[in-house]
């Protein structure tokens, strides 16, 4: 399985999101890319079964985002995991976006 993982950009918030990041790797048997911040990278980089990690760097305009979509949208991803609850669930190929099916049952009310 192929996973972009889209972590927080502090490092608390980070730490707390290691748990999902661990069921994904051990469960799943998940190849797992994480985008986070520049912060958290360090404590992504040296889990392992990690297979890249992208440091987001925030830029003006939500360009960090356009730069994660340069960067992701080359592959197709069998899951993607957004914890910031970005634009990009929208905008990339995958079989399972968790995020996106929220969103819409949220939108029509149930």
């Amino acid at each position: 399985m192929n996973a972009l993982f889209i972590a927080s950009t502090r490092v608390g918030d980070a730490v707390l999101s290691t748990g999902l990041l661990g069921h994904l790797l051990e469960r799943r048997g998940a190849r797992v890319t994480v985008a986070c911040g520049p912060a958290a990278a360090p404590l992504f980089a040296d889990a392992s079964g990690v297979e890249a990690v992208i440091a987001l760097a925030k830029r003006r305009l939500a360009g960090h985002w356009r730069a994660l979509w340069r960067r992701a949208a080359r592959r197709r991803w069998d899951l993607l995991v957004d914890l910031r609850n970005s634009p990009l669930p929208w905008l990339l190929r995958a079989r399972r976006a968790p995020g996106r099916w929220r969103r819409n049952c949220r939108s029509s009310g149930r």
